[in-house]
């Protein structure tokens, strides 16, 4: 077999969605002919675990977990946090604004030299390609400094865009220079780049060299994962709303639970008949605006489950929302949990800006589409969905069903061939 180096400090056991896209690369590339060694940060230095992920991983993995002086890191052992699903919007707003001013690329820069060290140790095993995944952007400088030690070929796979130019604003104009300088080296030493949507596709090609080429490998869905199939859903009864994935000071329900207030205040004979999960680790300004707002007995707050529990509740939900930042920087991505509820076969409740994600949404036919802060059409949709369930329309109105070229099997398939081109085109020397 082929041997993979993959560059990221998430990996299982650390749980979330930045994970999902690269445990399921490398259970699938297995079947591939690519073995892969992760190089990672340890698992007690994130606010997220799940075990359960670790049984993707293929028998010839090997994981390379290592120390990181990460921003985050430091702040939960001085804290002597454990692992969970809630952090302070106050402390973690706070930590962010630190970093944006001290840690370029971002808060995990102190993992970098804890991880050249640690692949000294494949001297004697050496990869045939490595893979950075970002963010954070600090993989992608690990693997700038690792390809030249190698003498390997280097792919670099941008879930986001670079941190620094888009989803957070630098600080200073030299902040901003700094940054540029680091995202135009990575595009311009990598052997080959992946991007996750078509905008950022573009965004990277305007801004790589000429001779480097863009590749698409969107986000997706593990069909092993939604082997069960989902519940049906049947007419009458309560209309039972779920949202799975992370709430962040950027990425609120803010709306969704005003709109529900909302409808409450003017059909209170609704109150029992809507109700929303909401399954995932949060910022705490969530659950402070349920209980300001009074909705506690209708708006359940799981906090964060293990993956399998988190597609459940996807499966036993009716409609299924998706929430999207409201910033127009982030206009060009595309949430990773729009494609396991496409896996779920449940309609979706966008509350997306116009962007990426609202298009394919439409494309689809697989739901409605609204503004995440416009309460009032919220309202509307919330109450034009529980009629849709009253009826028994509510399945027949959206496109549900498998979806192929969104699975990871066929997407690892497209890394793989890319990783076999570039690991052909480049001229080995010694070490």
């Amino acid at each position: 077999m082929r041997h993979l180096l993959l560059v990221s400090h998430f990996f299982p056991p650390m749980g979330g969605g930045g994970v999902q896209r690269v445990t399921k690369w490398v259970k699938y590339l297995d079947t591939h002919g690519w073995r892969t060694t992760v190089l990672c940060g340890r698992a007690e230095d994130y606010w997220m675990r799940d075990e359960s992920l670790l049984s993707d991983l293929p028998q010839s993995t090997r994981v390379l977990r290592t120390a990181a002086a990460s921003g985050l890191g430091i702040l939960r052992r001085l804290r002597a946090d454990t692992p969970g699903d809630k952090r302070s919007s106050r402390g973690f707003g706070g930590l962010r604004r630190v970093s944006e001013w001290f840690l370029i690329p971002d808060s995990y820069i102190g993992w970098l030299p804890f991880a050249l060290r640690a692949a000294e140790s494949l001297q004697e095993d050496p990869p045939d390609v490595i893979l950075s995944s970002g963010p954070p952007d600090t993989n992608h400088l690990v693997a700038l400094r690792l390809g030249p030690r190698m003498a390997r070929p280097w792919v670099a796979d941008f879930r986001d865009p670079w941190v620094g130019l888009h989803l957070l604003r630098p600080p200073t104009a030299w902040h901003r220079r700094r940054h540029a300088a680091l995202e135009r080296r990575v595009l311009a030493r990598a052997n080959g780049v992946v991007a996750t949507t078509t905008w950022l596709q573009d965004l990277l090609r305007q801004r790589a060299p000429a001779n480097v080429r863009v590749h698409l490998i969107r986000n997706g869905y593990d069909p092993e994962d939604f082997t069960l199939g989902a519940a049906e859903s049947r007419p009458g009864g309560t209309l039972r709303l779920a949202h799975t994935g992370m709430l962040t000071l950027t990425r609120s329900a803010a709306g969704l639970l005003r709109a529900l207030q909302l409808v409450f205040a003017r059909h209170p004979e609704l109150r029992g008949q809507i109700e929303l999960e909401l399954v995932g680790a949060r910022e705490s300004d969530n659950d402070e605006l349920v209980r300001n707002l009074g909705l506690q007995d209708c708006v359940h707050v799981r906090g964060y489950v293990a993956h399998a529990a988190a597609i459940a509740s996807m499966r036993q939900a009716d409609v299924l929302v998706l929430l999207k930042h409201t910033s127009e920087r982030y206009a060009g991505l595309v949430p990773g949990k729009l494609y396991e509820y496409l896996g779920a076969e449940r309609p979706i409740l966008a509350l997306v800006p116009e962007s990426e994600a609202a298009t394919l949404v439409r494309e689809l036919g697989c739901g409605i589409v609204v503004g995440p802060t416009d309460t009032e059409a919220i309202a509307s949709a919330l109450l034009d969905l529980h009629a849709a369930k009253q009826s028994g329309a509510l399945a027949q109105r959206f496109r549900s069903g498998a979806l192929p070229r969104f699975q990871r099997p066929a997407q690892a398939g497209e890394l793989a061939s890319l990783l076999a081109d570039v690991a052909a085109s480049h001229p080995r020397s010694a070490a």
